[in-house]
């Protein structure tokens, strides 16, 4: 009968919204689902690492010396590390809980934007994408200038489309402000900032009197607040510039080594990192598509995208797009090297753009079947994540990617080296000379923590004096040094070390 047939209907929809809303996440749901997944990668980091990321031991050098800046990047990770550590103190685990805390707290963000842009169905299939990174699972325990400028990111990401829905000159001032603590975290804010004025051009901003003057208000605002780190920058002859020239952007590569770095990179980035997310988003539209009825898919697809739709679409887009190619045009145009690492903090803003390229992304993303099919493919995708990542540590498969830093014997090394180097100079070490990351996580893993001389430059040291060379006490240590430089001993395997005497007149 007709009134058998509604009730059937109806009992199906609401049955297909209770599903629908089963596998939603809800603010509540995020929160618990970061927690739980920043235990476990944390967890089997802290388990199996013998030794801490060198990113996360230069942080730990650095806070002896709170500056306006560092040879190698603007100081905001640094003032975070101290900020923290003189709360609980400084230690490895610190920046562990940092990386993670900060790399989750990113994602909650860009969560949080996407359910008010596409609804939390969408935003859920999106944070599950992202979370398969593997720049934001297998490192979570990074803790780098990249991690915090990621933090920045996600916030200037709601902020541009939080002043495009509403122009206000509060939130271009903040946005400026924003920016500003973006640029002391990394200079390579600067591609953030070529995608704001992109999309600041694409909605016509400069016929809106609240834009231009909003527009000029960020710019004073960013300035502002990065002016300690320019007045910095201008007193220690451009420090960090002068390092990045040195190790990446003056290499000047020549044409076939451009053409097969800039490859490697955008291999890396699109086939390598972001292929878990693929996985999940691949699974979920194809699998939506099987079990999606056929004259409701085809009306799903027949919708026309209203204006707002195609916005969001150029947005992503934009943000997906644009940080990727200008990295890879850095490379061709002008030779520079591309470390991988420059992906970080950018590659999650490609997940909604891919999920903006179907038919009507916000009700396709939507449906129960994709967002079963997401939450089991994340499941999986993330089981052998783990189970790779375990099979890679130190106390997995023998041999398996045992290059990798985390399999340095950090705890072997200070047990072969501590008590004949207390003996050689009289007592606890308090300056060690070295390679960064090696002397950095030798002191950690010492009773007294001595500092490190940072390739024997006062202005790379600023916690070390002049004065105090000529009495400290003080080794140099050495990696693979073959033959053995005169006076140094094996402390264990490949690594070796030396007591010094400094002569300050030399500096």
């Amino acid at each position: 009968s007709l009134q058998f047939c509604l009730c059937s209907f109806l009992r199906n929809s609401l049955m297909t919204a209770a599903q629908r809303e089963s596998f939603v996440l809800s603010g509540r749901a995020v929160t618990a689902l970061l927690v739980i997944y920043g235990v476990i990668w944390l967890g089997i980091h802290w388990v199996t690492a013998l030794a801490a990321p060198g990113d996360n031991v230069e942080q730990l050098i650095w806070i002896r010396s709170l500056e306006l800046g560092y040879f190698k990047h603007p100081p905001m990770p640094t003032w975070i590390t101290a900020a923290a550590a003189a709360v609980v103190g400084p230690s490895i685990g610190l920046t562990y809980v940092l990386g993670g805390v900060v790399t989750l707290g990113s994602l909650a963000i860009f969560w949080r934007l996407l359910c008010g842009m596409r609804g939390k169905a969408y935003a859920t299939v999106a944070l599950l994408a992202a979370l398969c990174i593997t720049f934001y699972c297998g490192r979570l325990y990074y803790y780098n200038h990249n991690v915090v400028m990621m933090l920045w990111i996600s916030i200037a990401v709601a902020l541009t489309w939080h002043v495009t829905l509403k122009p206000s000159l509060a939130g271009w001032a903040l946005l400026g402000v924003v920016s500003g603590l973006a640029m002391l975290s990394k200079y390579q804010y600067v591609l953030a900032l070529g995608v704001i004025g992109l999309w600041w051009l694409r909605i016509g901003a400069w016929r809106n009197p609240v834009h231009v003057k909003g527009a000029l208000l960020a710019t004073v605002t960013g300035l502002l607040t990065l002016a300690p780190h320019l007045y910095w920058l201008t007193t220690h002859d451009w420090m960090p510039m002068r390092y990045a020239e040195r190790t990446s952007l003056g290499l000047h590569l020549d044409t076939a080594a451009r053409m097969q770095m800039s490859w490697r990179f955008a291999v890396d980035w699109i086939f390598n990192r972001c292929m878990p997310a693929w996985v999940v988003l691949g699974a979920a539209l194809w699998w939506g598509r099987r079990r999606t009825g056929k004259a409701e898919s085809k009306e799903t697809h027949e919708n026309e995208l209203t204006t707002e739709d195609k916005m969001l679409r150029e947005f992503w887009l934009l943000w997906g797009l644009v940080p990727l190619l200008s990295i890879l045009a850095l490379c061709l145009f002008t030779g520079s090297y591309l470390h991988l690492q420059w992906g970080t903090a950018f590659m999650f803003l490609c997940v909604p753009a891919a999920m903006e390229l179907v038919k009507s992304p916000a009700s396709q993303w939507s449906s129960s079947a994709r967002l079963r099919a997401a939450w089991v493919t994340f499941g999986v995708v993330q089981a052998l994540l783990l189970a790779q990542f375990w099979l890679a540590s130190p106390i997995g498969l023998s041999g398996y990617k045992s290059s990798h830093q985390n399999h340095i014997p950090v705890g072997k090394i200070v047990e072969g080296l501590a008590p004949a180097a207390h003996k050689a100079v009289g007592g606890p070490i308090d300056i060690i000379i070295g390679p960064q990351a090696l002397a950095g996580r030798i002191s950690m893993a010492l009773p007294e923590r001595p500092r490190v001389f940072v390739e024997r430059n006062l202005q790379y040291s600023p916690w070390i004096h002049k004065e105090e060379l000529a009495t400290a006490r003080i080794i140099e240590v050495f990696v693979d040094a073959d033959p053995l430089p005169e006076g140094a001993v094996r402390a264990y395997e490949r690594w070796s070390w030396r007591p010094v005497k400094i002569n300050p007149d030399e500096y």
